[in-house]
Formats: C-alpha cells, sequence, structure tokens
C-alpha cells in the first residue's frame, strides 16, 4: 500500500465518520472533558480550553468514570492475576507437569504486564468505551526481540484520531490514526535520512505552533494466508505491514515496518446495528444529560435573580441614577415607588426535577448498582450478589470485551514472549503434541459466572446427603474424585496444591496395605486370644476331671 493509497483510504473514511462525529462531540464536552474536541486542532497549548463554562452539572462526569474504574477493577485489576490458560485437550488438564507449565506460562505474562504501562493506558481505554462506545489500544514492542530483551508498551489512541477497516469477522482488518508532529519531532522519531529536505530545514528553524499531520497506517498484507508466527520474522514477511506518511506532501516517513499480529484492539460496548462503531451507556444518557445541564443553567440564572434582585420603580419615582452599591445613595420621590422583584420561582419543581434526571443518569452508568449503599461496609455475601448482578447487566459487554480487546491482548502477548524465548521450555511432551490452548478469565466478574456452578455442585451433594439417611446406596452415584477436580478448576485452585493421579493412586495403595496389614495383625491377635482361651478351658477340665 503506497501513501497515495494510504491517503485515499484515510480520506474516505474520515467522510463516513461524520455522521457520528457530532455526537462525540457532545459527549465530550459534557461527559468527558479534556478528552480531544472533535472539530479543533488542538495545535498548541493556548487553544486548549480550561474553563468549561458551558457545563453546569457534572453528574454525567462522575458516573462514568465510576462505571469505568468498576470494569477496570473488575476485568483487569492490576491486585490479581485475572487470566489464566487451560489446553484444550482436557486429559492434559489433569497432567500434572502440563499444568504447571501453564501457570508458570501465565505468572510470567502477568508479569510482563505488570512491568509495562498497561494498567495505566487500559483505564484510558474503559473511559472511551464508557464515553463513545468505541476505543483503541495499541500493544507495541520495545526491544530486540531475537535477543529476548523486550518491553511491551501500551497505548490509548485517542477516538478522535483513529479510523478503521473492519474484516468479515468484525475484527480489525486496517487501522489509520492521523495526528500531528513539529519538524523537530519529525526528525527525531524517523532521522535525517527519513524525512523530506523541507521538514529538515524546518526543524533547523521550528516556529512556534507549526505541526504537519501524520497518518500511521497498519493494514494486512497476506490476506487469507496462513503464516507461522511462532518464529522471528523479517519485518517486510509480517502478516501486517506499517507506514506514515506526510499528509500535505503525501511522502513516507522511515522505513516500512511489520507486526505478526494486528497490534491495534477495537472494543466497542454495544454493536450498532448497520454501523462498525459502538453506541455506549453516555449516548443512552445523552438526552438526560443535556436536558440537566440546561436546566441547571436555568436554576443558576433563577437563583441569581433571587440573591441579587432587580429593582422596579415607576417612571417618575426615580430622581437620581440607581445605586445598588455598598454606601451607595439613591435619591427617590417616594420610597414606596422602589421594591425588589420578586421572581417567585419554583426551586422545589426545579429541584424534584433535577433529582429524577440525576438519578436516571446514574442509573444509565449502573452507579446505583456498583456503589456501596448507606451500609458503611458490604459483607462476603454481599459482595457475591453485587458481582453477580454486575455480571447479568453486563454480561453482553463482557463478552465482547473478552472477544474485541481481552483475547487478541492475551494471545499477542504471549506470541511476543514465545517468539522472544521468555517463556518456559516446553514440556517433551507437549512439543509432541503441539496442544492448543484456551483463555479463561478470572476476574471478579468472570468467577461470579462460575459461581453458580461450584453452588449447584454444593447443593447436589447436600441434596444426596439427605436422601442417604433413607436410601444410603444414594451415595454411589457420586465421583468424589472427579468433583474435587472441577471444583478446583472451576474456583481456579493453583495446580500445586492438587495432586496427580498417580500421588493419588500411590497414597491409597500405601494406604490399602497399611490397613491390610493392620487387619492382619488384629486378626492373629484375635486368633491368639482365642487359642489361648481355649487352652485354658481345656487346662480347668482337666483339672476337674482329675478332682
Amino acid at each position: 500500500m503506497d501513501a497515495k493509497e494510504i491517503k485515499r483510504r484515510y480520506q474516505m473514511l474520515a467522510s463516513e465518520r461524520t455522521s457520528v462525529e457530532g455526537t462525540w462531540e457532545l459527549i465530550e464536552k459534557f461527559v468527558a472533558p479534556y478528552r480531544g474536541e472533535f472539530f479543533q486542532e488542538n495545535s498548541t497549548e493556548h487553544s486548549i480550553d480550561w474553563k468549561l463554562r458551558e457545563l453546569f452539572d457534572s453528574t454525567a462526569i462522575d458516573a462514568s468514570n465510576v462505571l469505568a474504574s468498576s470494569l477496570h477493577g473488575s476485568l483487569t485489576s492490576p491486585a490479581y492475576k485475572w487470566f489464566s490458560l487451560r489446553f484444550r485437550d482436557d486429559e492434559l488438564n489433569l497432567n500434572s507437569e502440563a499444568k504447571q507449565w501453564l501457570e508458570n506460562t501465565e505468572n510470567r505474562m502477568f508479569h510482563a504486564l505488570q512491568q509495562s504501562n498497561f494498567n495505566l493506558e487500559a483505564n484510558e481505554t474503559y473511559l472511551d468505551l464508557v464515553h463513545f462506545g468505541t476505543s483503541v489500544i495499541v500493544e507495541e514492542v520495545e526491544g530486540d526481540e531475537l535477543s529476548g530483551d523486550v518491553e511491551l508498551v501500551f497505548k490509548t489512541v485517542p477516538t478522535k484520531e483513529c479510523y478503521y477497516e473492519m474484516d468479515s469477522k468484525s475484527a480489525v482488518h486496517a487501522l489509520y490514526r492521523k495526528f500531528s508532529y513539529t519538524a523537530v519531532q519529525l526528525v527525531d522519531k524517523f532521522g535525517e535520512d527519513g524525512v523530506p529536505n523541507e521538514i529538515l530545514e524546518k526543524a533547523k528553524m521550528p516556529k512556534e505552533g507549526e505541526k504537519f499531520d501524520v497518518i500511521h497506517a497498519i493494514y494486512n498484507r497476506k490476506l487469507g494466508e496462513d503464516v507461522d508466527v511462532s518464529k522471528v520474522l523479517s519485518k517486510e514477511n509480517r502478516p501486517y505491514g506499517s507506514k506514515y506518511i506526510l499528509v500535505e506532501m503525501c511522502e513516507e516517513l522511515g522505513k516500512e515496518g511489520g507486526y505478526y499480529e494486528m497490534p491495534a484492539f477495537v472494543p466497542r460496548w454495544r454493536s450498532t446495528s448497520d454501523s462498525k462503531f459502538g453506541n455506549s451507556p453516555s449516548m443512552v444518557a445523552l438526552p438526560d444529560i443535556l436536558t440537566l445541564n440546561e436546566l441547571q443553567n436555568m436554576l443558576l440564572r433563577a437563583v441569581e435573580k433571587v440573591v441579587d434582585p432587580a429593582t422596579l420603580t415607576t417612571e417618575r419615582g426615580l430622581l437620581s441614577d440607581l445605586d445598588l452599591e455598598p454606601g451607595g445613595l439613591t435619591v427617590v420621590r417616594d420610597i414606596k415607588n422602589l421594591v425588589p422583584f420578586e421572581s417567585r420561582a419554583r426551586f422545589d419543581v426545579s429541584e424534584l426535577k433535577v433529582d429524577r434526571l440525576q438519578d436516571a443518569i446514574r442509573k444509565a452508568f449502573f452507579t446505583d448498582q456498583l456503589e456501596l449503599k448507606n451500609s458503611p461496609a458490604m459483607t462476603a455475601t454481599e459482595v457475591s450478589v453485587r458481582y453477580e448482578l454486575m455480571q447479568r447487566l453486563l454480561g453482553p459487554t463482557l463478552g465482547r470485551l473478552e472477544n474485541d480487546f481481552l483475547s487478541p491482548l492475551i494471545t499477542r502477548t504471549f506470541n511476543i514472549m514465545l517468539r522472544s524465548n521468555m517463556l518456559q521450555e516446553l514440556p517433551p511432551m507437549l512439543a509432541e503434541l503441539g496442544a492448543e490452548l484456551d483463555i479463561r478469565y478470572t476476574g471478579p466478574l468472570a468467577r461470579a459466572q462460575r459461581t453458580d456452578q461450584a453452588a449447584a455442585i454444593e447443593r447436589w451433594m447436600n441434596m444426596l446427603g439427605g436422601m442417604s439417611q433413607v436410601t444410603p446406596d444414594i451415595l454411589d452415584v457420586i465421583d468424589t474424585d472427579v468433583i474435587g477436580r472441577d471444583m478446583g478448576d472451576i474456583l481456579n485452585v493453583p495446580a500445586k496444591y492438587m495432586r496427580s493421579d498417580e500421588a493419588v493412586k500411590t497414597m491409597r495403595d500405601a494406604r490399602q496395605k497399611q490397613q491390610a496389614e493392620m487387619q492382619a495383625a488384629e486378626m492373629a491377635k484375635q486368633q491368639g486370644e482365642a487359642a489361648q482361651a481355649v487352652g485354658k478351658g481345656q487346662a480347668a477340665m482337666g483339672g476337674d476331671a482329675n478332682a
């Protein structure tokens, strides 16, 4: 893809996005201030509006931040490992050596994410999701993959800068990011050999506020082709290409790069019919947000009239200018002709309407379900019920986030670390089988989805326990070994806490042998005691006969 084709596709995507940008602009102004104005180029610090005097109510701002923070803490919290890996073959999941390799891999991946800036950028991603319904986060690699000395770097790209194409599976096919750099920044990033001579000249004598529009394009080179991304490839042979171009001059910057996987993830809150852009709680609540903001504005003007009312007088009642300054003097013909204006505003009605609108906005952002009630703290049961309720409310969104964001993220991270030899060497049995992996999420919301299954097993066993009082044979249907391992798997118990099948068999054989030896010893003891008793009885009978 050359520079002209990149520019043409970018312009086409920018044109088709204008229909939704008007809504995004309203959300930016009233829900997400400082997230980037869509119809204004902030080329300098002086162009940024820090006052926000058109905003009169912060309910939506606060509610959206609470929802984004709750998503971060429930899905990808830095406090605990929020994902695990499983073999697609269930037999391998029962193998102790294979499962320990999985856990070691999980721990290394999680540590790599924690060492990166993922947690900082993920929160920005959740904010854009809650606000605009669509967000973009990019996972880059810094360092040399051949030497294994690499570092993961994440960047949440402002929604206003990104344009993308989708494939038939609704995955990102190509991404175009438009941003602005100064001449000095261009030379610093691409080197003197990677920029036009005109940029070199401008970098020597830069002007304040002078920036140049740049498009970064990431596109699929290998349409329909399968490429082994577990091996290190040259940049030109990787499935995805990468180019930077100057928009005005339509010239390429630097050299063409490449990616093994699509590095950009584009999660959406909810899908929108006949559109590739998602919709969000902010869009749902936008009518109430605009109404509340205007109502608060009117209420402030009404309060101003009450606090500092206008003054009424007759046409001939005022002999001098009206002076309402402290110590001021006003000459009137009759003091009764000078009275304050009473607006008779119904503050009770307006405050009731404000409360209802604020409640409606908070419900749109699920704040009533996410925040603590009147109690100072929740019990463990209340926390569990709260997560179960959140799972039901946010279930469709969680599924979409896992599909569009978390699964591609974990897959790319695994492949990066595999290529860089940052993972433990595969056990021989796994290397021979070529086992496939699945991803399981272990955050609070994901665990809430599996809690019902664990509770059902527990209720079933309790029910059979009660029935066994009448029919003891009913307990024969319970396979406790399978239940024990399944419960450990459901509750994500580490593999090192569970013995392997071989170890369990060895312990049981030893126990049975010990029990058999104890029984034999007991029987021998009883036989000896019986023989001794018989001997004593015969001796007693012989003594009686002699007598």
